[in-house]
């Protein structure tokens, strides 16, 4: 549910608080895609990445590391647009999508085996970073007491108002315990969407 909050988070203003609540897990054997017309990225390095209904443009995030193959201390975790919706391009975030938004933050765990790792919009939230080899980690996060691998978040927003609004959360994972994908549906209020 942490990773959840994340992703909502990191498409709303610092001031937004929404309420977010996990309304059901699916299981499956090969990974859903929210939207069969949205590519789904594969960057060297990447974690994960979020997409939105509005269009294909996509938020990766991608591990950076030292010459050796370790997690750069300085700065694991990078974010920058994949810009499907216009000719496939990365775009680096803008000042404000940095700041208030899809810009991360990191620290290192307290004993020392990976990082703590937020997006700016909410800064007290976290999911894991871990090394899994070397040039190799992944993104981990905690869902009804388990532990899963993130792949990637899609939010469902209603663009019927004036501003659009976030109503649920699509986090895709995976168990490490089965080998399979579970998705988790989670229902938002209070998501009101600035761009």
């Amino acid at each position: 549910m942490l990773v959840g909050l994340m992703v909502v988070a990191a498409a709303l203003p610092a001031q937004a608080r929404p309420g977010i609540r996990l309304t059901e897990s699916s299981v499956s054997y090969s990974l859903p895609r929210a939207r069969a017309e949205f590519p789904h990225p594969d960057e060297p390095r990447q974690l994960f990445f979020v997409q939105r209904t509005p269009n294909a443009n996509t938020v990766v995030y991608a591990a950076r590391f030292t010459a050796d193959g370790r997690l750069d201390p300085r700065r694991p975790v990078v974010a920058y647009w994949r810009r499907y919706a216009s000719q496939g391009q990365t775009m680096r975030l803008r000042w404000y999508e940095r700041l208030f938004g899809y810009g991360v933050w990191s620290r290192p765990n307290r004993n020392g085996s990976g990082y703590l790792v937020g997006v700016n919009a909410m800064r007290n939230t976290s999911v894991e970073l871990r090394q899994t080899g070397p040039f190799q980690a992944a993104l981990w996060t905690r869902v009804d007491n388990r532990d899963f691998q993130l792949v990637y978040g899609y939010l469902d927003l209603d663009e019927s108002g004036m501003l659009p609004r976030v109503e649920r959360l699509r986090l895709y994972t995976t168990d490490p315990e089965t080998g399979r994908y579970v998705t988790h549906f989670f229902a938002v209020s209070g998501g009101e969407y600035h761009e």
